[in-house]
């Protein structure tokens, strides 16, 4: 079954609790493993962060009544903008199979409600506790704001005992940044073994300071790493479309395999498998075959099997430039499809 049968589709906007949400509906790709699903996702329309938020998509049949057995319940309290997500959702919420079996299908389209709770009182209510995932203690227990109070520590550089110089990354200029040793430690171990290596130099008034050299990153690269260290979120610029944020992506990619910063790298690793472009689809390749990163892999190569797109990616500048950085990976592809073209 080819991917274009699953609709890609967004909805209108429609405003719950005075934030504005859209529902996108897209194909998710398991060529490989044998199987296509269809992917729904919650987006939020704002800039500023949202209350806590649960949601569920229920399937609904042809007269429009709802189908309990075929619903997904967010299984966590999620926050939306700001430093947090924009978009959640479950990319396997139906297989195309059973999509076909439900006897939900009115042609070829099909109908899903959402239904979203938005917890504006939290402070106040019962369940205020699964907010944070604990038992509600008297007075409710707000969400977590500890990511807010280490971003701040990062802006106002109380208490730094680090400084790290970064040098390459296209410029000349070496730039410093102060920051603390023991934040960087616990959160990387390869940040912990270059401060464990790095000379101690006394300052005045009896402290020590380490310094460290980071080489060929892009300052916007680092400075985005060096955010999620403290806080565990990406910036506005890698949620967003279009070729800036498939770039960043990719270097945050790389910035998180080469400091073994395992969640950042999977979440890029996610961001890049939403955005999988004729036009991008060759590089993204390159880098998923460099650092390990299946799931991308999968993903682009099933790009390419789908009719028409291999032929388009193999005229883009993008793909002459990085073929030879993916052999293995096209030849593997050949080799599935009954069709080498690794010498075009």
């Amino acid at each position: 079954m080819p991917t274009e049968t699953i609709p890609t589709a967004i909805s209108k906007p429609f405003e719950v609790a005075g934030y504005s949400w859209q529902i996108a509906c897209k194909p998710y790709r398991t060529i490989w493993r044998g199987n296509f699903y269809v992917s729904l996702e919650l987006t939020y329309g704002g800039y500023w962060q949202t209350n806590p938020v649960k949601f569920k998509f229920t399937l609904l049949d042809r007269a429009g009544e709802p189908v309990p057995e075929l619903s997904r319940r967010s299984s966590e309290t999620c926050v939306f903008g700001s430093n947090s997500r924009r978009t959640h959702g479950f990319h396997d919420f139906i297989s195309w199979k059973d999509l076909k079996d439900s006897g939900c299908l009115n042609g070829d389209r099909f109908a899903v409600r959402c239904d979203v709770t938005v917890i504006k009182d939290w402070a106040e209510t019962s369940n205020a506790g699964d907010v944070s995932g604990a038992a509600p203690a008297s007075g409710g227990v707000p969400p977590s704001d500890l990511h807010e109070h280490l971003g701040s520590l990062l802006e106002k550089k109380m208490g730094t005992d680090v400084t790290i110089d970064l040098a390459g990354g296209g410029e000349e200029e070496i730039r410093s940044y102060e920051v603390h040793g023991g934040m960087l430690a616990a959160r990387s171990p390869v940040l912990a073994a270059e401060l464990h290596a790095a000379a101690e130099k006394k300052v005045p008034g009896g402290g020590v300071r380490r310094r460290v050299v980071v080489r060929d990153m892009e300052p916007k690269v680092f400075e985005a790493m060096l955010r999620f260290i403290y806080t565990d979120a990406l910036p506005e610029k890698i949620e967003g479309e279009g070729e800036e944020a498939v770039s960043m992506a990719r270097g945050l990619l790389e910035a998180a395999h080469r400091y073994k910063l395992d969640r950042l790298k999977l979440m890029c690793e996610a961001m890049l498998c939403d955005r999988i472009g004729v036009d991008n689809v060759a590089g993204n390749l390159a880098v998923a075959e460099k650092h390990g990163c299946c799931a991308l892999k999968d993903a682009c190569l099933e790009f390419m099997a789908s009719p028409g797109n291999l032929k388009a990616v193999m005229e883009t500048e993008g793909y002459q430039k990085t073929k030879a950085n993916c052999q293995a990976a096209i030849v593997e592809f050949a080799m599935r499809q009954g069709n080498l073209f690794t010498d075009h």
